[in-house]
């Protein structure tokens, strides 16, 4: 007898899950157990039964003396549910890669067949169910067993939220067939490319299709960014998350990655490296390149990005050998002080402290005007916080300035972080937290001083300033928040977005098209003094 009451109370839970989960039981629909007992055909304790088991798995709320509703999900909800299962379920299975087995593999290929057969059916809560248990054998893999309930109940959600409330354009059959490329990452053995692409799998279960659905553009690679793109992530797909190792061997991992678009014609330029002294003792490494062909007067301060942690001149060498070869000016590149070793305002008082002392020592050094400003990703940030500081002291501003795709503030959640943020293209919300964390590790540091979020500043009186932002990259809001600060502030601003290419991508300049019309639309800006 226990066992037939089991079975009609799974029977009924069932039923009510796909009514619910198909918002066939609206948000807010009261469940009355007598009234489910009539229709199912068994007793009150039976529903109860199942009642209980929804309510575990956050799709009802009993309440009481008031009776048991069907709970609503927002939009919130379903994304920081996605949030919490991407971080969680992509961390797992980067740890367990070794253990799945041929067996595995067999199991998963085997149910992504059958959700390509549900999908030509029609049936999109039988799809939805099997979603579920593919990523059931995941979690099952990961040996983790006491978040399985959580990851169930966040996945509930999440899919929730996209079939009853969310506009997608993808297809049932794009559902199902972008589950193969997990398999292909397990396949590979390549724990980092597995973390990556079910991250991305999982985060973007809501947002590309819903960007996409309110008219935004598609989020797609142009095909030499894809091409470039594909063959980074199989060059360093092996290398570990650099925010999971010791700081010393992520740095040492990203000048690595770095060399590759850093090899230049040594010959086509004059070269010099040089310290700047400073206060405390520092002295700073700086690096001189000019062009021995097509030079004229004028000098650039660059800064490099790299989150305010990683980075040099060498790992620039390339970008800035690439601005003087096209705008003919003499570029200056300095190595600020990075973060954690040395917080905020360090890199920032350092890049103040270097315009000073290369216009002192310009007779010296053979460094003429117009003076230039700029910097990319977290440089771009610290020379517009170092104009900034210049303007508040009262003292000499560049004739102009060039931000290539910064980060501008604080705020994650613009529309770029929350389409672009989740690490498919790369550069994530999440490590720009991190960046942000080890950038603001010092005593009294707020994430909205002007001087660490410019964007907050009062931008007035600031030097002509061009600007570019990726069209994949979380951080192109900042760009384009900035540009109608500086139109408000009557500051003159050329802005240009560059779609479908990621954050840093003018580091790639020897290979990616849009790199190379990015430096030489900064060019033909600077030529303008």
């Amino acid at each position: 007898m226990a066992a037939v009451t089991g079975r009609k109370s799974n029977e009924v839970y069932r039923h009510l899950r796909r009514q619910i989960i198909l918002a066939e039981l609206p948000a807010g629909q009261q469940l009355v157990e007598l009234e489910v007992a009539r229709q199912m055909d068994c007793s009150q304790s039976t529903v109860r039964e199942a009642l209980m088991r929804l309510q575990e798995d956050g799709l009802i709320m009993r309440q009481g003396y008031r009776g048991t509703v069907v709970s609503s999900v927002s939009a919130i909800e379903g994304q920081e549910s996605l949030d919490i299962r991407a971080r969680i379920e992509s961390r797992a299975a980067h740890l367990s890669m070794g253990n799945f087995t041929p067996a595995h593999i067999e199991l998963l290929s085997g149910l992504v067949r059958q959700m390509e057969a549900m999908a030509e059916q029609g049936d999109e809560y039988g799809l939805f169910e099997l979603d579920q248990a593919f990523h059931h054998a995941l979690y099952e893999a990961a040996n983790l067993p006491a978040l399985i309930p959580m990851l169930d109940r966040c996945s509930l959600c999440s899919h929730r939220y996209k079939i009853t409330q969310s506009t997608t354009r993808r297809t049932l059959r794009d559902t199902a067939l972008r589950h193969w490329k997990i398999v292909e990452a397990v396949q590979s053995g390549q724990a980092a490319e597995l973390e990556r692409v079910l991250f991305h799998h999982v985060s973007s279960v809501i947002g590309d299709a819903d960007g996409a659905a309110r008219g935004e553009p598609e989020l797609r690679m142009s095909p030499p960014m894809a091409a470039i793109f594909q063959r980074l992530q199989k060059e360093d797909g092996h290398l570990p998350n650099p925010m999971r190792i010791p700081l010393a061997e992520a740095r040492l991992n990203f000048n690595a990655t770095t060399a590759r678009w850093n090899r230049i014609d040594e010959d086509a330029f004059d070269i010099e490296d040089f310290l700047i002294p400073s206060a405390g003792g520092y002295r700073m490494p700086a690096l001189r390149i000019a062009p021995k062909v097509g030079a004229r007067p004028g000098t650039l301060l660059y800064l490099h990005g790299g989150g305010w942690v990683f980075g040099s001149v060498q790992t620039h060498r390339g970008a800035m050998a690439r601005l003087a070869e096209l705008s003919g000016l003499t570029v200056v590149g300095i190595d600020y002080r990075l973060a954690p070793d040395a917080p905020f305002p360090a890199g920032l008082n350092d890049a103040v402290w270097a315009w000073h002392w290369l216009r002192a020592e310009s007779d010296a050094r053979g460094l003429t005007a117009p003076w230039f400003v700029s910097g990319d990703s977290s440089g771009a940030n610290l020379a517009l916080s170092m104009m900034l500081d210049l303007r508040h002291a009262g003292e000499a501003l560049p004739d102009a300035a060039l931000l290539f795709y910064g980060v501008f503030a604080a705020n994650h959640q613009t529309e770029s972080h929350l389409r672009c943020g989740q690490g498919q293209f790369g550069l994530s919300t999440e490590k720009m937290a991190w960046y942000r964390a080890h950038y603001l590790s010092g005593a009294r540091c707020n994430p909205d001083d002007p001087r660490v979020s410019p964007l907050l500043a009062d931008l007035a009186g600031l030097p002509p300033i061009f600007m570019n932002a990726a069209g994949l990259d979380p951080l192109r809001d900042d760009s384009l928040m900035l540009a109608r600060r500086l139109a408000q502030a009557n500051v003159p601003c050329q802005m240009k977005v560059v779609e479908g290419v990621v954050h840093g991508f003018m580091q790639m300049s020897s290979e990616l098209p849009e790199a190379m019309a990015a430096f030489k639309d900064a060019a033909a800006f600077t030529r303008s003094w």
